[in-house]
């Protein structure tokens, strides 16, 4: 009872620095969506591959076509980088890009510290409350409920308040020595890997996007192989060889780098025997 007793105070406090927290992790969520949704779209441009979502594309046939296609990384892939975007700075500063540039850090709402298990258990269950759109379970459960938390916030114990309130030691997470060098070093590695993926790896995708849509040379080729590159500033050529039917064809392509397009078909051949 006297356990209970020590809690109660803590447990109201916590609710209430909850309670003000609401607007303001609000307006966290949309600026991590904000930030979230420009390095999506830099991830899918450098490493997506263009796929036919609706309609029929070109295939050898005559007449007008209309179909749709979306450039993107598969989808298990990129449900990883929405892991990592949360639980990474959660796990080393309690909080997400957009809660730290509001002030906010996530807590434990008994006050007790805030282990990594936690901060894994509350962003893992984002895909609970996203559904069925634009965060609806996980706001509805953050209004109704006493300590102001969305369902992975439930499971995992925790909440969010503001930063000048989470004083107690270990009450939310602070980086170990060095960490902040190593995750500087960390992202200067991956931004200088995307860039040049998004120069000499990403041709190829290029290649079989357009592959995909029956842009690739001939509308009804069934598959292509590329040898050796040839490089030369701003431009690459493939041999290519390829099927029609039973058909064997070969031939070379080259594409052009622009900017900000990236790559874009030049110039090609392709000879096939009659």
């Amino acid at each position: 009872m006297a356990v209970a007793a020590a809690l109660s105070p803590v447990l109201s406090e916590r609710a209430a620095q909850a309670r003000e927290a609401r607007w303001r992790r609000f307006r966290a969520l949309l600026l991590d969506l904000v930030v979230f949704s420009i390095l999506l779209s830099v991830v899918n441009f450098v490493y997506g591959v263009s796929q036919v979502t609706s309609g029929s594309p070109p295939n050898g046939q005559p007449g007008s076509f209309f179909y749709t296609t979306v450039t993107a990384v598969a989808w298990p892939w990129l449900s990883l980088l929405w892991m990592a975007y949360y639980i990474v700075p959660e796990s080393l500063y309690g909080a997400s890009l957009g809660k730290m540039l509001l002030g906010l850090r996530v807590v434990h709402v008994d006050g007790g510290p805030l282990g990594l298990g936690s901060i894994v258990t509350r962003n893992v269950l984002r895909f609970v409350d996203v559904l069925p759109g634009f965060y609806l379970i996980g706001g509805l459960s953050v209004l109704v409920t006493s300590n102001s938390q969305r369902v992975g916030d439930r499971w995992a114990g925790t909440t969010v308040i503001a930063r000048d309130q989470a004083l107690e030691p270990y009450a939310t997470r602070n980086p170990p020595l060095g960490a902040n060098r190593l995750l500087g070093i960390a992202l200067v590695l991956a931004l200088g890997f995307t860039v040049a993926f998004a120069y000499f790896g990403r041709p190829p995708l290029v290649l079989e996007s357009m592959f995909n849509r029956h842009l690739l040379m001939a509308p009804d080729l069934t598959s292509y192989q590329l040898g050796a590159p040839q490089w030369g500033f701003g431009q690459v050529t493939y041999p290519l060889t390829a099927h029609e039917g039973a058909l064997a064809c070969s031939g070379s392509i080259s594409l052009q780098w622009s900017w900000p397009l990236g790559w874009t078909m030049s110039d090609g051949t392709l000879l096939c025997p009659p």
